[in-house]
């Protein structure tokens, strides 16, 4: 024998029961079957919708036309697929329940209240009224099938509408039916059963409650003694993480009982802990599998040790219960009193209120529980009610209620033997700033739960889940500024996608912003599919606010955002930036060069957001310089002195001097070639320079600002620098003879003449820089940019970095792998 579960979303359509049906034939062609059917999808969220409505005084005629027209309109569709389908019978059998059902809430309607008898009548005949369609399928597809009524089989005590069952009773009634049957497929309606409400009682209509049909199946299977227990629904089996919150969720192949308990009783759309205890008890095997795809393997949930599982790791699963509250009960009367435990959960208990979760510091101060949030004022209630006494005279503390939290949970059998998982959990968390409320960790060894804020749920979920289960880290980038070199850093990532992904690495652009326009997405912005285009097509106005405000909806996991502009505005929202939970990575040197108190700031709101203010390419494009100097500074070492040219075009227009070329054709040489800003006086008054040595000095430890910088000017006292870039560049000429005297001179020292900035005794300077043979700077020039670091240790030979500082692809790539250092922990290959 073999039992199937079929679910609403199964029964959702014409098409969909046709399908499910022939799944049915499928198996019934090997082995006896026993089949248990949920009402169509909608119609049990119709009921309800009725009841509510007519205790309200609504009359009961729209919603009862409403029902009638989704079952019959499925009907008359099969009929057109299935000519031999007998409509006459199935519409004699469900016409009845529609009559009763008007009876029923016409009765609420009229007394204004549903009684419990009620109730279970009118949320059952969902199940009525869908198995006498699939009866009639299955008889048009010539098969032997017998409907039999739940009602007669299936007996609870408790409570009648999520009844407990009587499961020896269940097995004599259908004990019959266990070697044999007249029939080769038993349907059955699930959710129905009957009622016992009290010893000599008379059964009555009752209802298994939440996962109602799923329960059924396991009642019906664990008393004919079916060999498994196949639960058919619209997805292929049971993921490790809910697959709306998590995409990398990985389809499970097998789950113990109790993994997949846990898993369940935490929120996980896994089968119900009541569900699996039948099947458990009697080593059935329960499988998940998907009515749209019946070819796919599905999840066996089993008795253990399962050793494939071994090689997946100790956590099987993740899971998130939302709308949770948690109570705290606290004060000096609670330690050391006995039963004080007891009566808090008594009154709850009492109140039929079930506890979630339970953890209680060692000191026996304070015991806490999660439970429902909708039950949370409940609960206050009655504690309040309980310690009244307590609490006016301050044994107790005012109860203390967190409204709105989540429970996530990790699960495996095999996190027992594996060290440092609940470290890593915490670990988790906290590289996301999601706060711990409480933890709770079983004798099993098999679950750890961590209760949060309510709004953190998801993204616990999703960072709890690259930790454990998906190798592959995450990086979320935002660019602002897409031109020569955010562009260039955008292309360089679309190049680079697929082989970071193979190494571990799924790098997604979801922002692209410039002065034309901003696009965003979800899931990552499509870079194959001309960006650029994309920007200037469908861009919307760009708004850092939005962006802001998607990122707080979104939770991205790893954010960045890539700050590739020129603008002196937006470094000021960089704070804004960090607050919101993301890294900052930028060439752009204006928020170091702000103020002392604004670089503090920075780093003060960085560390206490627990992300990163990358800024490599501040002062060397691609140059490894800030890493180097913070990591000689962190090892203790200090900066002695320093001498450095610190641009590309200076570097190139002061080489061209050394090779004969007039200052005014060596300017205009590298404007032409685009080394020069379009107004070349940004770059010959040193400005530039001087951020850049201001940065280097601040990461020595000096507190500077930028007038403190001494900027020795390279023009000759007198040179008129106002007026047009054009009228500058006419004037250019008059200076080719004060160079020309000046590179005469330092040849017949066999010296040469440079453009950089110092660091001596404190103090910073930027000009012209007079070096020979035996400086590192020498011979720097074509562009080139080379940092000399004298330090504690490196002397009297200094510390040289020395390369092209300058360019749209070296520039880009140093921002690229500042955007790469977010990723941050190993993993293997």
């Amino acid at each position: 024998m073999l039992t199937l579960k079929f679910g609403g979303t199964s029964m959702g359509s014409a098409q969909r029961i046709l399908d499910s049906v022939e799944i049915m034939i499928g198996r019934a062609n090997k082995d006896r079957i026993s089949v248990v059917v949920s009402a169509v999808a909608g119609v049990s969220n119709k009921l309800q919708e009725a009841i509510d409505a007519c205790v309200s005084g609504q009359t009961p005629d729209l919603y009862v036309q409403q029902l009638r027209s989704t079952h019959t309109d499925i009907l008359a569709e099969l009929k057109s697929t299935l000519p031999s389908l007998n409509t006459e019978a199935v519409t004699k059998k469900i016409d009845p329940l529609f009559e009763d059902l008007k009876k029923l809430l016409s009765a609420i309607s009229a007394f204004g209240e549903c009684p419990d008898n009620a109730h279970c009548r009118i949320m059952g005949m969902g199940e009525l009224l869908c198995s006498p369609i699939v009866e009639a399928v299955l008889v048009a597809k010539g098969q032997s099938v017998l409907l039999l009524d739940s009602r007669k089989f299936i007996f609870t005590t408790g409570s009648q509408k999520e009844g407990d069952p009587d499961y020896a009773r269940c097995a004599e009634a259908l004990a019959s039916y266990r070697e044999s049957s007249s029939a080769r497929i038993l349907l059955f309606p699930g959710f129905i059963c009957s009622w016992i409400g009290g010893s000599g009682k008379e059964p009555v209509p009752g209802l298994l409650g939440r996962n109602g049909s799923d329960f059924s199946a396991a009642i019906v299977g664990s008393s004919l003694g079916a060999s498994k227990v196949e639960f058919w629904t619209d997805v292929d089996g049971i993921y490790t993480a809910d697959p709306r919150v998590v995409k990398e969720a990985v389809l499970v192949d097998d789950l113990t009982y109790e993994e997949a308990m846990e898993l369940s009783f935490f929120g996980s759309k896994v089968l119900h802990p009541k569900t699996l205890a039948p099947l458990a008890a009697k080593n059935i095997e329960a499988w998940s599998l998907n009515s749209r795809n019946p070819s796919a393997k599905g999840t066996r949930i089993a008795r253990g040790p399962i050793p494939e599982a071994a090689k997946t790791g100790p956590v099987r699963g993740i899971s998130c219960l939302k709308d949770c509250s948690m109570i705290s009960v606290s004060g000096s009367g609670m330690k050391g009193r006995k039963g004080m435990a007891a009566r808090i959960f008594n009154a709850v208990g009492n109140a039929g209120i079930s506890v979630l979760l339970i953890t209680q510091s060692s000191s026996e101060y304070m015991l806490s529980f999660c439970v429902r949030k909708a039950y949370a004022d409940k609960v206050l209630d009655v504690l309040k009610a309980e310690f009244s006494l307590e609490i006016s005279t301050k044994l107790i503390n005012p109860i203390d209620v967190h409204k709105d939290c989540a429970i996530v949970s990790i699960v495996g059998d095999a996190m027992k033997q594996k060290r440092g998982v609940a470290g890593t959990f915490f670990d988790a968390l906290a590289s996301r700033d999601v706060n711990i409320l409480a933890i709770a960790q079983g004798p099993s060894e098999r679950s750890i739960s961590a209760v949060i804020n309510g709004y953190d749920g998801d993204t616990a979920v999703r960072i709890a889940h690259k930790f454990f289960i998906n190798a592959k880290q995450s990086i979320q980038v935002f660019a602002f500024g897409v031109g020569t070199i955010g562009g260039t850093m955008v292309d360089q990532i679309r190049d680079q996608q697929e082989a970071l992904l193979e190494q571990g690495i799924d790098i997604r652009v979801m922002t692209i912003a410039n002065i034309d326009g901003m696009i965003k997405a979800k899931h990552g912005i499509n870079l194959k599919d001309d960006w650029r285009k994309q920007v200037k097509d469908h861009g919307t106005k760009t708004n850092l606010d939005e962006i802001l405000e998607f990122v707080r909806e979104t939770k991205p996991l790893n954010p960045i955002f890539v700050d590739c502009t020129a603008s002196y505005d937006l470094p000021e929202r960089y704070i804004d930036i960090l607050e919101a939970g993301m890294n900052i990575a930028t060439p752009n040197k204006r928020a170091n060069s702000m103020s002392m108190d604004f670089y503090r700031k920075l780093r003060e709101t960085a560390n206490r957001m627990h992300v990163r203010f990358l800024y490599e390419t501040n002062v060397g494009a691609g140059l490894p310089i800030i890493d180097t100097l913070q990591n000689l500074f962190k090892s203790g070492d200090r900066l002695t002195a320093f001498n450095g040219i610190m641009s590309g075009s200076l570097s190139y227009i002061f080489g061209k001097l050394d090779e004969g070329k007039k200052f005014s054709e060596a300017v205009l040489e590298a404007k032409e070639l685009r080394y020069t800003e379009p107004d070349p006086r940004d770059d010959l008054k040193g400005t530039d320079v001087a951020r850049k040595a201001l940065i280097i000095a601040r990461e020595s430890g000096m507190e500077l600002e930028l007038e403190d910088i001494k900027m020795n000017s390279i023009f000759p006292e007198g040179f008129n620098l106002e007026g047009t870039t054009e009228e500058f560049l006419k004037r250019l000429p008059e200076l080719d003879s004060y160079f020309a005297d000046k590179i005469a001179e330092l040849k017949k020292q066999n010296k040469v003449l440079r453009m950089g900035a110092s660091i001596k005794d404190g103090k910073v300077s930027v000009g012209m820089l007079e070096v020979g043979p035996e400086d590192p700077l020498y011979p720097v020039k074509g562009g080139e940019n080379a940092f000399v670091f004298f330090t504690a240790r490196y002397t009297p030979i200094p510390l040289t970095v020395r390369g092209y500082g300058a360019g749209a692809g070296v520039t880009a790539a140093g921002v690229f792998g500042d955007i790469l250092r977010t990723v941050s922990w190993n993993f293997n290959n």
